[in-house]
């Protein structure tokens, strides 16, 4: 059995796909396994394809941080790698309300969101009529203000492009290999998957849905991680039809579960409203509810222009990324939580969690050679 010098578990995602691509590049042998049979078949192909600047996070946060660093990062490798990437800018509108039907509090979370954008530097500018807003999208809005450096991006191309610099520098990655059970043997861990056996000297855990169960089979923190569904529903007739270029997201109270149901353009022309955020064992959400919040932007939407596309589950820990080294011997670093914006973080998640890694290795050869 060969020895590898780290195992990435959750390689076929996005933030998975990353972490081979920096920690090969930086000259470890790197093994990846996914348990599913391709790339991008759980949060990371279910999402809503946006690459955020942070601006909807909370300063200070491992989320800010890695958002705004991660967002920049992806776009340069995008353009650079012509992967489709859509320059959509994003609107966090108000819609017309009368004055006492949440106007009031509407304007309070984007003087927020103002606030917290500009700290990080984060650009962008104020929207402060209708007809400023239709300049931008045809809808129905009070104002709002306007992200132009968000952007929408072909997640199986980056998925597939990052895997690909990988596999130049020699990373392996097996697909339809569920880890199911990890021992410890001395300085390594051998992982049994549905396909054999590997044995590896570190392990990053970035199984995403799964990480907390890897977590416990590696001996590392138990995690009470939520599962949170997000529904889309399709717009009939898409980009052309509507005319809806730009993200528009609603102004969402602070402590709001998610970043509110949006009109979301693709790069294939596609239009998509949604997600909505309730535990993934609940009910599913009567469409009724994507109509009403389309409506609040188009008034003319009715129930017949929407279709059922499909749902994604993602992975809560609290409000914030955990990535943390709960292993040194052998080392393991479990990425938790990696919900949104986790796409738009991926590759700063990847220079963060590669970065612990190699000290944590480095620092481990120094003890050793100091005891010899």
């Amino acid at each position: 059995m060969n020895t590898y010098d780290t195992c990435i578990a959750g390689a076929g995602g996005v933030v998975g796909s990353a972490i081979l691509r920096n920690l090969s590049a930086r000259g470890l042998s790197v093994i990846g396994l996914e348990k599913h049979d391709g790339p991008a078949r759980e949060t990371s192909g279910l999402n809503s394809r946006v690459i955020h600047s942070g601006f909807h996070e909370t300063r200070g946060t491992l989320k800010s941080r890695l958002a705004l660093d991660g967002s920049r990062m992806v776009t340069e490798y995008a353009r650079h790698k012509g992967i489709r990437l859509l320059n959509t800018g994003m609107l966090i509108a108000i819609p017309r309300h009368p004055i006492g039907a949440g106007l009031w509090r509407e304007l309070d979370s984007v003087w927020r969101l103002w606030r917290g954008g500009k700290a990080q530097g984060v650009e962008f500018r104020w929207i402060l009529s209708r007809a400023g807003v239709r300049t931008i999208a045809p809808i129905e809005a009070s104002g709002g203000i306007f992200i132009p450096s968000v952007s929408v991006i072909d997640v199986m191309q980056l998925v597939t492009s990052l895997q690909r610099d990988a596999l130049e520098n020699a990373t392996e990655i097996r697909y339809g290999a569920e880890i199911l059970g990890i021992d410890v043997a001395g300085d390594r861990y051998v992982l049994t998957t549905a396909s054999g056996s590997f044995a590896s000297r570190s392990l990053i855990n970035s199984a995403g849905l799964g990480a907390a169960e890897v977590s416990r089979m590696a001996g590392g923190p138990e995690y009470a991680v939520e599962r949170i569904r997000g529904e889309y529903y399709e717009l009939r007739g898409g980009m052309e039809r509507w005319n809806i270029r730009t993200l528009v997201y609603p102004a969402m109270p602070g402590r709001s579960r998610s970043k509110g149901i949006h009109l979301g353009p693709r790069t294939d022309g596609r239009l998509f409203v949604g997600p909505d955020a309730t535990p993934a064992d609940s009910e599913p959400t009567p469409k009724d509810v994507f109509v009403r919040a389309a409506r609040n932007f188009l008034p003319q939407i009715t129930d017949a222009d929407l279709e059922y596309a499909y749902a994604g589950i993602r992975p809560k820990y609290g409000s914030d990324f955990q990535i943390r080294l709960d292993r040194t011997h052998p080392p393991l670093v479990n990425l938790i939580g990696i919900d949104s914006p986790g796409l738009s973080s991926a590759m700063a998640i990847a220079e963060y969690a590669g970065s612990l890694l190699c000290k944590t290795i480095r620092d481990g050869e120094r003890l050793q050679h100091s005891f010899r």
